[in-house]
């Protein structure tokens, strides 16, 4: 890589960081550009360099720390004994991904609500500017192509379920202890978890 493009892969990072701490901390209607471009140290006008508006380095964000919470959560999976079923995986890394949340508030109010339309939607469009971003389906199709099971659509879908089911209850569970607290609503989750992806598997095996 030469100098150059280091050079402007450092002012993007500075400007994403900047974008980030001022998102999680004054909140994202208070953030102005100019405000984000300051804070990263370069002129206003080098934020449209890399960024469309506010909306596309938020967006650009979701899809970062998503991304970056979903490979910490498989580096971490890759840990564990071999020969874990699918469905164990999968709460597996939802176990993961809650305790990090719950860890760190400020990425919890940031990402929760978005962690599925991070993941699902919007990362092809930054993964080519970033090849540090996952293509979730991607990864999903590989993941259970390797358990023997053919990644059909409904399971796609199955998939998108268990983690908007994930994102959106814990982000009341975590921040206000409803309906009940985060230990006592983990058992509960991760047994649902195991009914719906169990079912749509057994479906699939028996289509086979």
């Amino acid at each position: 890589m030469g100098i150059q493009q280091e050079k402007k892969l450092k002012k993007k990072e500075a400007l994403l960081n900047s974008a980030y701490e001022l998102f999680t901390t004054i909140g994202y209607h208070k953030t102005t550009i100019l405000f984000i471009a300051t804070k990263a140290g370069v002129a206003k006008g080098t934020f449209y360099l890399y960024f469309k508006d506010k909306e596309d380095i938020r967006d650009a964000l979701i899809v970062k720390k998503s991304s970056a919470l979903l490979q910490e959560a498989l580096d971490a999976l890759q840990t564990e004994p071999a020969g874990m079923e699918p469905a164990d995986k999968i709460v597996y890394l939802t176990d993961y991904i809650i305790t990090r949340l719950s860890r760190n508030i400020a990425l919890l109010r940031f990402i929760s609500k978005n962690l599925t339309w991070g993941l699902f939607v919007n990362a092809g469009k930054y993964r080519a500017d970033d090849s540090e971003i996952i293509d979730f389906q991607e990864f999903i199709q590989h993941a259970l192509q390797d358990d023997g099971i053919a990644p059909t659509q409904e399971l796609q879908l199955c998939i998108f379920t268990i983690i908007e089911l994930v994102s959106s209850t814990c982000y009341s569970v975590i921040l206000e202890g409803q309906p009940v607290t985060l230990s006592e609503y983990k058992p509960f989750l991760y047994d649902t978890i195991r009914l719906i992806f169990n079912a749509e598997a057994k479906k699939i095996a028996a289509s086979q």
